[in-house]
């Protein structure tokens, strides 16, 4: 939902993608169903069902809930040497929607590579989270992204269209407000990126 400029730009540079879904979503008993959702998405946006994997551990419940970090961090590694990627996107420390599932995954990241246990040939990136009053903007976010980002995606109309396609699978998620997200939200249309920050207690270690 919220990566989907990105994937799309990055789908014509005829590179593998891969999607990391650590929790199924089953906070209401919707596990099965979001699942099946989930694999329905990736396949509207033109990515192999075959290169999604769910994770769905007890450790990492759906919910509001954060995640530890070392755990986590060792399953991202894992998945990045199985697939010897090199590069990786995930949220931000804001987690785009304040979702403490979603920053749990820049939490974990920012951990492995702070700490040096990122691969030397990957790339880490994170998807930026804007202030409320860009978020529901639509296309008018694009002047603001060009100037205070570095890395932009924005979606052209083919790839919106595939985009709306993508998110109508996830049926069981589309109560009346995401319909305005579909509408409104930026994300929808752009994506901007920064490379992953080295964690302040790290720097200052270092520096000691």
């Amino acid at each position: 939902m919220f990566f989907a400029p990105t994937l799309r730009a990055l789908q014509k540079t005829n590179c593998s993608i891969y999607v990391l879904c650590v929790s199924s979503g089953d906070e209401a008993g919707l596990g099965v169903t979001r699942r099946r959702e989930m694999r329905e998405a990736v396949q509207a946006l033109g990515i192999p069902s075959g290169n999604l994997t769910i994770l769905d551990y007890d450790d990492f419940p759906d919910g509001f809930v954060r995640w530890d970090k070392e755990k986590l961090a060792h399953h991202l590694l894992e998945f990045m040497e199985k697939l010897d990627c090199d590069f990786v996107l995930t949220f931000d420390e804001s987690g785009v929607s304040g979702h403490p599932n979603h920053s749990s995954c820049f939490s974990a990241m920012q951990f492995l590579y702070s700490n040096g246990l990122v691969p030397a040939d990957v790339q880490i990136f994170v998807l930026e989270t804007v202030p409320i009053w860009r978020k529901y903007v639509f296309s008018l976010d694009v002047i603001p992204s060009f100037f205070h980002s570095t890395f932009m995606y924005v979606s052209d109309l083919r790839s919106l269209l595939t985009v709306y396609s993508a998110i109508r699978h996830h049926r069981s998620q589309l109560v009346w407000f995401r319909y305005l997200y579909l509408l409104f939200s930026r994300y929808v249309l752009i994506n901007t990126l920064k490379r992953i920050p080295l964690h302040k207690y790290y720097v200052s270690k270092k520096g000691n």
